[in-house]
């Protein structure tokens, strides 16, 4: 599988998106019933750059249009190192999702953007 590449770490916010994995309907009395649609939550990450260095957005633009055509290809991403949390350095598996990327030269030498992956 491939492996997202080395590049500056995205800026903070960094968001991460817990999907309800529950499914509810509304009774014709009211009462709302529920249950579990998917047997495990999926996870949505969205990485941004303010001042990504043009070799580093180079290196991420040919890995999404050359390696993993878009969304197509799944590939393994490690979560940022953060003190106190549990997910700091963990492996994911993920693609990208959301449509297109999108990053705009903010400066001589430095891209900024957003995309977003999620757990496949």
């Amino acid at each position: 599988m491939a492996q997202f590449p080395d590049i500056q770490q995205p800026v903070y916010p960094f968001t991460t998106k817990i999907k309800d994995p529950s499914l509810q309907s509304e009774m014709e009395n009211g009462l709302v019933i529920s249950r579990a649609r998917f047997t495990r939550t999926i996870q949505t990450f969205t990485l941004k750059w303010t001042a990504l260095p043009v070799a580093d957005y180079v290196t991420l633009r040919d890995f999404y249009c050359n390696t993993v055509y878009g969304g197509s290809l799944a590939f393994d991403w490690y979560y940022p190192t953060v003190d106190n949390d549990s997910y700091s350095g963990q492996l994911f598996s993920v693609r990208f999702t959301g449509g297109d990327i999108s990053f705009d030269l903010a400066g001589p030498g430095y891209y900024s953007g957003t995309l977003t992956i999620q757990e496949v």
